[in-house]
């Protein structure tokens, strides 16, 4: 059966999913339905006049036929008076979740309160993968150790929901049925119950951190990323008491409100409001310009209060993290603030700012811990910190010197900035290369985004062409499309260990057709790296793209453009 006869016919469904009752989307030009061929089963057309009902006799309906349908109607009024509910916060009504799912999956029923033998066994699995292996290297949201299933969904359920969507691995189709319906909650207890809670911030935070497992779905970052940050404001999380000065905000309900004293954050209060924080300065890092969160003095205390107590080991880890972001920021305001503006003078000035915010920079890499766990990935985090540094020296108005000919100081500045930028370029992507298979099929978002802002960066160095430095020396587009090609064989590498182990674990089909799409980008850098070089610089044949060979693609269909779509996005010059 092909997509014509669907429209031919006006069918809506196959034989197939029609006797299970289920959506059954056939692509354009495809001869079996996606559950079909998921399942592999035969994929027929329905016979004309299967929709079609036989005609009431002359006498209208019998009993027969009433006593039928008021069967019917008490069944279902049964199952909805019996149908499980979702646990809520203190203070909500309990409403029950959006209809259970048509995937065949089990899995699609760990979001069914409570939880059923077989489903209770697979949110343990799940909830233990959480926990070892994707929680350490995203510790703005603890878990302890002795958590439960039911527990967590009794008191946390939309923690407990995202959890399981982030988890899910095994089963792409099921991950996006999970991340819709968790959408749909998130939405409801939001915008129509108006709940506000640590749990909503909580779940919301990890649904952020492995943003790629849902992004198919569409894209719903910033949306996120400011609900986020508006629960942080509701919740009044890292504003301090003001004192009554008279001359703060407030409404007429202020004149008759008893003024109540802020209670210091908990440590997991603490973790989310720098967590918040940690998650939308790296997005203005890498992605998008888009609203900053304030940077607090209840950054520096959360910070100095987690590193005292030290109460789990990740802690340390975490407020690294921070501190890379908070010079982040500096960085941010410095330089980049009014970057675009037609009017802006770079000159002598900038560079003296950039010498000093060089020197923060080696000062905060001096204090970072070594021998951490996730070691690799706070190394990462610093040189993407010294990328978005050194990257100005790509700004094209840093070279309208009017005489270049002699090496001036702007000159040779000019030239350090570029080749230490690219040499932060390296020393990412050589630790993203150091991870193993497990943490790359762990790895959050954020770090992602980075790995992909990072080659955005290495093939923009390779289209800057001025007299301050020799690129030929220091690298070339081979060079480019063999870093790619490390890349790609790595997430190869990690997909195929992860899909033969027990349960399996994938990547979400985001990075579907991985390969194909770094040729191309290839192919694009190598043109844009060619207006500017001399054609006398150029060696004939030596079209580094080639170096992808259509025979080692071996992706299976695990892998599409993400790569690609990191490179297109990021960019704050």
């Amino acid at each position: 059966m092909s997509s014509d006869d669907f429209r031919s016919r006006g069918l809506k469904a196959c034989t197939t999913c029609a006797s299970a009752k289920v959506r059954c989307d056939m692509a354009a030009g495809q001869k079996k339905c996606k559950r079909c061929k998921r399942l592999n089963k035969e994929c027929n057309v329905q016979p004309r006049g299967s929709h079609s009902r036989t005609r009431a006799s002359k006498g209208g309906y019998g009993r027969e036929d009433l006593l039928s349908l008021e069967s019917k109607v008490n069944s279902v009024a049964q199952r909805l008076s019996s149908s499980s509910q979702l646990p809520t916060t203190e203070g909500h009504a309990k409403d029950s979740l959006p209809s259970a799912a048509s995937s065949d999956s089990p899995l699609t029923f760990i979001f069914t309160q409570p939880l059923s033998q077989e489903a209770g066994l697979i949110a343990c699995q799940l909830l233990e993968l959480y926990t070892r292996q994707m929680m350490p290297l995203f510790p703005f949201v603890w878990i302890h150790s002795e958590e439960t299933p039911e527990h967590l969904f009794q008191e946390r359920p939309v923690l407990y929901m995202a959890i399981m969507v982030v988890a899910c691995q095994s089963n792409l189709d099921a991950q996006l049925e999970l991340a819709q319906r968790w959408r749909q909650e998130i939405g409801r207890r939001i915008w129509v119950e108006g709940e506000k809670s640590l749990q909503l911030l909580q779940g919301m935070l990890v649904y952020l951190a492995w943003h790629h497992t849902h992004v198919s779905l569409g894209s719903e970052l910033s949306n996120l990323m400011y609900s986020a940050m508006s629960l942080v404001t509701e919740l009044r999380l890292g504003k301090k008491q003001l004192p009554n000065t008279r001359i703060g905000p407030g409404a007429l309900n202020e004149i008759t409100r008893e003024s109540v004293s802020q209670a210091r954050m908990t440590p997991d209060e603490q973790r989310c409001y720098l967590g918040v924080f940690w998650i939308n300065s790296v997005l203005r890092m890498c992605v998008r310009d888009m609203v900053a969160m304030p940077l607090r003095p209840s950054i520096n205390e959360s910070c100095a209060v987690l590193e005292e107590v030290m109460q789990f080991p990740s802690d340390r880890y975490l407020v690294q993290l921070v501190r890379v972001q908070q010079v982040a920021e500096t960085i941010g305001k410095n330089l980049f603030e009014d970057a675009n503006e037609a009017n802006l003078q770079v000159s002598s000035t900038m560079l003296v700012t950039v010498s000093h915010l060089e020197k923060e920079v080696m000062k905060l890499g001096n204090t970072l811990s070594q021998g951490l766990s996730q070691q690799a990935f706070l190394t990462m985090a610093y040189s993407m910190l010294q990328i978005f540094l050194y990257k100005v020296g790509m700004h094209d108005r840093l070279h309208q010197a009017s005489d270049l000919t002699t090496p001036s100081p702007h000159v040779l500045q000019s030239s350090h900035l570029l080749v230490s930028c690219l040499t932060a370029v390296k020393s990412l992507i050589d630790s993203f290369l150091s991870l193993t298979n497990s943490a790359i099929l762990s790895m959050p978002y954020p770090y992602w985004i980075q790995v992909g802002h990072s080659v955005c960066i290495f093939s923009r160095l390779l289209a800057t062409n001025n007299s301050s430095w020799n690129l030929g020396i220091l690298t070339g587009i081979s060079n480019f499309t063999e870093t790619l090609e490390r890349i790609v064989c790595k997430i190869e590498g990690a997909i195929s260990e992860g899909m033969s182990s027990a349960p399996p674990r994938s990547l979400p089909a985001v990075f579907n057709d991985l390969r194909r799409r770094c040729v191309e980008i290839c192919r694009k850098v190598e043109k844009s790296s060619r207006l500017d070089i001399p054609s006398s610089e150029v060696v004939a044949g030596s079209s580094a793209s080639g170096m992808f060979d259509a025979a080692n693609m071996v992706m299976d269909e695990q892998t599409e453009d993400l790569l690609f779509n990191f490179l297109t996005d990021g960019g704050l010059i």
